[in-house]
């Protein structure tokens, strides 16, 4: 990351510790300060910022504030020395919703949105009685998750065939649900991929 390029913003993120290891990471270079408290961002925790803050620096130090609310109180102490942070000082400011910050902190910084992808680790099918309803009730509840979502869903579930219920696939079987993963690196609407996989996992159940 440039130093030049470097400004204050606000971060909305889902996982606020998903954020910190993403800052942590991207901003390595610099000193960062974090202040994650347990709870709200209270007055008494702007305070703490404020005389971080206020710490005379040769370099670029980065302040890191993580809550999932932001109380007035603490973020009116914040707005000035938002607005004209000291030398050497960047401030960034995570929540799950920018709707959480007052107005004037809004108009003050740029907003940035980091999106985690969700970590899928069962499907929540029951292969075993898998039927034609079920497929297309869960292809049309999964027809608008992510690429890389759709990918780990598919694994999921070829796992879970294998392991789980004990399901028996010829190599073209499985040859063919590797071909579908590869679809999805394709674009291919999650709503095909998901049907082709269930429709052959229940023909095999049958047999």
């Amino acid at each position: 990351m440039n130093e030049d390029r470097l400004t204050s913003h606000i971060l909305v993120c889902q996982d606020l510790e998903k954020a910190r290891e993403h800052i942590a990471s991207t901003y390595s270079a610099f000193r960062i300060a974090y202040f994650f408290p347990e709870k709200e961002f209270s007055i008494e925790d702007s305070k703490s910022v404020l005389k971080e803050a206020y710490v005379a620096e040769s370099k670029t130090k980065i302040i890191v504030l993580g809550a999932h609310t932001y109380n007035i109180y603490s973020q009116n102490a914040l707005l000035k020395i938002l607005e004209e942070p000291p030398r050497n000082i960047v401030f960034i400011l995570i929540a799950t919703s920018k709707t959480g910050f007052l107005p004037t902190i809004r108009s003050r910084m740029s907003l940035q949105e980091l999106k985690i992808e969700k970590e899928i680790k069962s499907s929540g099918l029951n292969l075993q009685k898998l039927d034609v309803n079920d497929i297309y009730t869960f292809v049309k509840d999964n027809s608008r998750i992510t690429k890389q979502e759709l990918k780990s869903l598919v694994q999921v579930i070829v796992s879970e065939a294998v392991l789980e219920y004990k399901l028996s696939f010829s190599e073209k079987e499985l040859n063919y649900f590797q071909t579908l993963i590869e679809l999805v690196e394709l674009n291919t609407r999650a709503q095909n991929i998901l049907f082709s996989l269930l429709m052959n996992i229940m023909m095999r159940k049958n047999r």
